[in-house]
């Protein structure tokens, strides 16, 4: 009984170590979860800033392009406004010289009335009556030629007003457009700043994080090397895994499958090929199973020593044998129909320290 005490004692600080390693293993991972997902915030900021900045030049260049025709409507307004109120003095002159005539006709009628009246006996005609018939007719030619002249001034008034009024309104619709890529250019230099304030934020989020990554990882490893373990390196020979196959996958991962009263979730792809067709390794490693497994038909479980596994069903032929160490894109099996296959087709799974995760972010 003492014995069993001493050695219960004994291996009480080995049980707590080990549970100690996995905390900070299951803490590392939290992290570099919090990292990605830290990461693709930034990443998506940083678009958005992009974005915001494209936008920001481009309506600039509206803006200025558009001032520019502005500044050109506004030469035009004034010119058309000068020659509108030069017409319109000349119009007053004209006016004012046929006001002039009129008062002058009338007074010269009115003359060649009395005289008219004082040789109406006479058939002799006075020499007055002549000139003031002679000036009548100069005066009329000179009202009627004003008059014409004036008719010129108005349908120029009007003309230069029409122009007027349209330069007027390209004027407005020039300046309300300037004012609102004013407004918008404000509002994206404000966005920008306020992305730009996030894009730093979040970037120093990520390297504070991958800062507790690195501190706990020399932690983990001092703690997994006096234990005399090795922990996985969760990187492939290459950024990303080759595509087994190229084909139509037919099955997503995480999809669900109802038959006969049963539900299965899929826990990787199922790619449609022809029969026959090559599969190759997603990266190097050790063969750790090939042979027949139930409704897997003959299926192939490769460790790429780094945590990772690729499994590969529903194969018609396995072209290597357990042990065997494969490189990346080496032709493993041919594709079949075997095991709970419906058609002519691989199922492929990549599971993480045992857990099933979603493989096509993984692929090129």
């Amino acid at each position: 009984m003492r014995k069993r005490v001493i050695l219960l004692f004994l291996a009480l600080p080995i049980l707590c170590f080990a549970n100690d390693i996995d905390d900070k293993l299951r803490e590392l991972h939290q992290i570099n979860t919090q990292v990605e997902k830290t990461e693709q915030e930034l990443k998506a900021t940083a678009e958005k800033k992009k974005k915001a900045e494209r936008e920001l030049s481009r309506t600039s260049s509206l803006k200025k392009e558009t001032d520019k025709k502005l500044q050109g409507f506004r030469v035009m307004e004034r010119a058309v406004k000068d020659s509108l109120d030069q017409v319109g003095a000349k119009l007053n002159e004209t006016n004012e010289k046929l006001g002039y005539l009129n008062q002058a006709q009338s007074r010269e009628l009115e003359l060649l009335l009395k005289i008219d009246r004082n040789f109406k006996v006479s058939d002799v005609k006075h020499k007055s009556h002549r000139y003031l018939c002679k000036v009548l007719q100069e005066d009329y030619n000179v009202q009627m030629s004003t008059m014409n002249y004036r008719q010129n001034l108005e349908n120029s008034q009007e003309m230069h007003s029409r122009k007027a009024s349209a330069i007027s309104r390209n004027v407005q619709t020039e300046d309300r457009k300037s004012r609102k890529y004013q407004s918008d250019i404000r509002n994206y230099n404000t966005q920008t700043a306020k992305l730009s304030k996030e894009e730093q934020a979040l970037q120093q989020k990520v390297n504070k994080l991958k800062q507790d990554a690195a501190g706990l990882q020399d932690l983990i490893n001092r703690l997994m090397a006096q234990e005399g373990k090795t922990i996985p390196s969760y990187e492939f020979t290459e950024i990303k895994i080759l595509w087994p196959l190229k084909g139509r996958i037919i099955r997503s991962f995480g999809q669900e499958t109802r038959a006969y009263n049963t539900s299965v979730v899929s826990n990787g792809v199922d790619i449609a090929v022809k029969e026959g067709t090559n599969v190759v390794a997603v990266d190097d490693g050790e063969v750790v199973f090939s042979d027949r497994y139930g409704g897997q038909g003959k299926l192939i479980i490769i460790d790429h020593k780094n945590g990772y596994f690729s499994l590969y069903a529903y194969n018609k032929d396995l072209k290597v044998a357990r042990g065997a160490n494969v490189r990346r894109g080496q032709v493993i099996a041919q594709s079949g129909m075997t095991g709970s296959a419906s058609e002519p087709s691989l199922h492929f799974e990549l599971r993480k320290d045992g857990r099933a995760v979603n493989p096509l972010p993984y692929f090129e």
